[in-house]
């Protein structure tokens, strides 16, 4: 009695071993297949709508280019270049309410990571357009949490460029101080740095500034990997103009290289910087 109760035991522990194992083994297979046949097919649609938006935005065509990032965003809701340059695209037309949500949601996706998303945002905040909402206490707070999460941001020199919509003339000499330190390429602190010696009437120092800021503009620089495109080497019209739009007065200093192949004297410093002075005295008015 004893004995077949125990072979009935065994047999029943096999049947059971059996049984487990199979469910183990089929179970591996439903997961794998299940991804495999759907995935390839949603990562292809959503890297051919994001190239066709890169295309789209470095010829020009922004709308475009904006419904082909939505395509992409809608497979990727977080993919944080998609975002990013749907923001760019919106500002670029002066769409700021649009451009700013796209920024808030890259911040969102990634706090501690984009500092390009607060840098953006503080452009909107300090723009000069009319249109701009221009708001110089929110603009330097976002430009201070970028400088917080990447030191080599380009915010520094964006705190100086608020500081001098401010008239916070020495604030804005120590902050302009430390890009130009940071950064050895930069136009943009110079021009600004000889602003301030100019409306200070300090004209040979201001020339100094002037003349290192248009030299840096003929700075030939190798071919590099630029963020825009991922993988594609930029042209260095596209780059100057992408660098121009990281600084509030772009516009001004992107102008300087023109007098590369023209040639320029302290005349000519001096019209640069009346025009610049006659735009702040309405900002500051």
């Amino acid at each position: 009695m004893f004995a077949t109760r125990a072979i009935l035991s065994v047999v029943m522990l096999a049947f059971l071993g059996v049984t487990a194992f199979r469910l183990l083994r089929s179970r591996p297979v439903e997961q794998v297949e299940t991804p495999s046949t759907n995935q390839p097919e949603a990562s292809r649609a959503f890297w051919s709508a994001y190239k066709k938006a890169g295309q789209r935005r470095s010829s020009g065509d922004l709308p475009a280019a904006i419904e082909f990032y939505q395509k992409a965003l809608v497979l990727r809701p977080n993919h944080e270049d998609s975002l990013y340059y749907l923001g760019n695209c919106h500002f670029e037309r002066g769409e700021y309410a649009e451009a700013s949500v796209a920024y808030r949601r890259l911040i969102a996706v990634n706090p501690q990571g984009s500092s390009r998303g607060y840098m953006q945002l503080g452009l909107i905040h300090a723009g000069l357009e009319p249109e701009a909402p221009r708001n110089l206490a929110e603009a330097r707070r976002y430009f201070e949490q970028s400088l917080q999460v990447d030191p080599d941001s380009g915010a520094l020199l964006c705190l100086g460029e608020v500081a001098v919509l401010e008239g916070q003339w020495l604030q804005a000499w120590k902050y302009l101080e430390g890009a130009n330190a940071d950064n050895a390429m930069s136009m943009a602190a110079p021009f600004l740095l000889g602003y301030l010696c100019f409306r200070d009437g300090r004209d040979a120092e201001a020339w100094k500034w002037f003349r290192l800021a248009v030299q840096r503009g003929e700075l030939k620089k190798p071919a590099v990997k630029w963020t825009e495109e991922g993988d594609v080497k930029a042209d260095p019209e596209l780059r100057w103009r992408a660098l121009a739009r990281q600084s509030v007065f772009g516009r001004y200093w992107i102008s300087l290289r023109g007098y590369l192949k023209s040639g320029y004297g302290q005349e000519d410093m001096r019209n640069e910087y009346r025009r610049l002075q006659k735009t702040l005295a309405g900002l500051l008015a």
